[in-house]
C-alpha cells in the first residue's frame, strides 16, 4: 500500500535548516519503504540545487517537483515563500525517475522519448501512470509533453504541469533526482498496486455568443479567425486591444478573458473544450499568441473567468475525484494523497480571495489524504483515462487538475 506524508518549511533563507525541518518530519511520520519519491514544491526564490541534493541525501529517494508563485497543502492552506515536501513510499508500488538532457525546441521530441525509455528500463512491472515534470522554455509548447509521452507510452495517462515563478524574483525550476534545473525534464513512471484517478475542470462564463473558426495559425500563433485578424476577432467581443497589448496591463486582462478552443479535428480531448490563455497581441500584424497550441480548423470563443467560476470548478473537481476514489475503494483499495496543479491565472483572478481554491479542496477532500499542490504556467491531465484503451492526454490553461494515488 502506498503511504504519503507532507512537511512544510518557511526556512528558505537558511536552506540547511529547511532541509532538516522537512526531512525530520517526513522520517518521523513515514517509513521509507523499498520504493518511493519525494515531490518538492517551492517558492521560486530559493537555493533549489542545495535543497534538492540535501533532501535526496537525507531521504534516500529521488526528488522531483516544481518552483511556483504559490502553493497549498492541508496544514497551511494557501501559502507562498515556503517549501512543501510530500514523500510517498510503498512496498507494492514502484517508482522510476529519469532526467533528460537540456531541452531545446529542436531536440524536445527526441529527449522525451529517450527519457521515457530510460525510466521504463528501470521500472519493475508495467507502468500505469506517467508523471511529467517539464521545464518552462519559450519556444517549446506545453502540448508536446502530453502528446509525445502519450505516444511513446502507448496511451498511458500523463499528469503534470509547468513550473512558475514570482514576477519580480526567482526562476522557473524543475527538481530532478538529486538537483534542480531550469532546462531539463523529469519523468516519473508508476507501476504495481496503484489505481491512479484524475480529473480536470474549468468553469468559464461566455463573454458573448460568438464563435469563429481559426483559418490561419501556426503552433501557438493565431493570424486569422474567419475572415478577420485575431486582433479584430477580440475587438468584436468589446475587448480593449490597446490595453491588452500593454505589458503592464495584459497579465490581468489576458487571464480574465481566456480563449475557449473547440473542435480541433482530433480526438485527443474527447470533444471537451480546452482553455488557452492569451500571451500577447501584435497590433501591426493583427496576430496573437497563446500559451498552448491553437490549430487551424479549431473553433474559438472568448470566455470570462470570475472567482465564483473558480469556486464552482474546484468544488466540482473535489466531488469528481472523491467519486472516482470511492468506486475503486469497494475492493479494499485505499488512497493516500491528492496532488493538485492549478493555473497561476486562477490565482491572479482570485486576487484578495486567493485562499478560495485551497479552502474548497481542504473541506471537499477526505481529511486523511495528504493534500498538496501548486500554481503553474500550464497543466497536463487526460480529459479521460479509460480502464482500457488510450488516455486522452491534453495540455490545459486556467484549469485545475487533480491526481489521486
Amino acid at each position: 500500500m502506498l503511504k504519503a506524508a507532507t512537511a512544510v518549511t518557511y526556512e528558505l533563507d537558511s536552506i540547511e535548516k529547511g532541509i532538516s525541518e522537512l526531512s525530520d518530519k517526513i522520517l518521523k511520520e513515514l517509513d521509507m519503504k523499498r520504493s518511493g519519491i519525494a515531490i518538492m514544491l517551492c517558492d521560486s526564490d530559493a537555493e533549489h540545487e542545495k535543497l534538492a541534493s540535501g533532501l535526496h541525501r537525507r531521504l534516500g529517494v529521488p526528488v522531483v517537483g516544481f518552483s511556483s508563485t504559490a502553493m497549498f497543502c492541508r496544514s497551511e492552506g494557501l501559502c507562498d515563500s515556503v517549501g512543501i515536501l510530500t514523500a510517498v513510499s510503498s512496498d507494492d508500488v514502484d517508482f522510476s525517475v529519469a532526467v533528460s538532457e537540456p531541452l531545446t525546441p529542436g531536440n524536445v521530441t527526441e529527449q522525451i522519448e529517450l527519457t521515457y525509455k530510460r525510466a521504463l528500463d528501470s521500472l519493475p512491472g508495467e507502468p500505469k501512470l506517467v508523471m511529467a515534470f517539464p521545464p518552462y522554455i519559450l519556444g517549446i509548447m506545453l502540448d508536446v509533453y502530453p502528446r509525445e509521452l502519450g505516444r511513446v507510452s502507448g496511451g498511458l495517462p500523463v499528469f503534470g504541469g509547468l513550473p512558475a515563478h514570482d514576477e519580480t524574483h526567482g526562476r522557473t525550476i524543475i527538481y530532478c533526482g538529486d538537483t534542480a534545473y531550469g532546462d531539463r525534464m523529469a519523468v516519473v513512471l508508476v507501476s504495481g498496486a496503484v489505481k491512479p484517478v484524475m480529473t480536470v475542470k474549468n468553469s468559464l462564463g461566455a463573454l458573448a455568443n460568438l464563435k469563429r473558426t481559426v483559418t490561419s495559425s501556426k503552433n501557438n500563433v493565431v493570424y486569422k479567425v474567419g475572415d478577420d485578424t485575431f486582433v479584430r476577432f477580440l475587438e468584436q467581443f468589446g475587448l480593449d486591444v490597446e490595453k491588452l497589448a500593454n505589458p503592464e496591463e495584459r497579465t490581468t486582462s489576458f487571464t480574465t478573458y481566456p480563449l475557449l478552443v473547440e473542435g480541433t479535428g482530433t480526438e485527443e480531448t474527447d470533444g471537451i473544450p480546452v482553455v488557452r490563455t492569451i500571451h500577447g497581441v501584435d497590433l501591426e500584424t493583427g496576430s496573437g499568441t497563446a500559451i498552448g497550441e491553437i490549430p487551424e480548423g479549431a473553433t474559438l470563443s472568448v470566455g470570462v473567468l470570475h472567482p465564483d467560476d473558480i469556486k464552482n470548478s474546484t468544488l466540482s473537481s473535489a466531488e469528481d475525484i472523491v467519486k472516482q476514489m470511492k468506486e475503486n475503494e469497494r475492493d479494499g483499495y485505499r488512497y493516500s494523497m491528492v496532488f493538485g496543479v492549478s493555473c497561476v491565472a486562477r490565482y491572479y483572478v482570485m486576487a484578495s480571495r486567493n485562499t478560495l481554491e485551497a479552502d474548497v479542496l481542504k473541506s471537499g477532500l477526505p481529511e486523511d489524504l495528504a493534500l498538496f499542490g501548486y500554481y503553474s504556467f500550464g497543466e497536463i491531465c487526460p480529459t479521460s483515462a479509460p480502464a482500457s484503451g488510450p488516455a486522452r492526454n491534453a495540455a490545459h490553461n486556467e484549469s485545475l487538475v487533480l491526481l489521486a494515488l
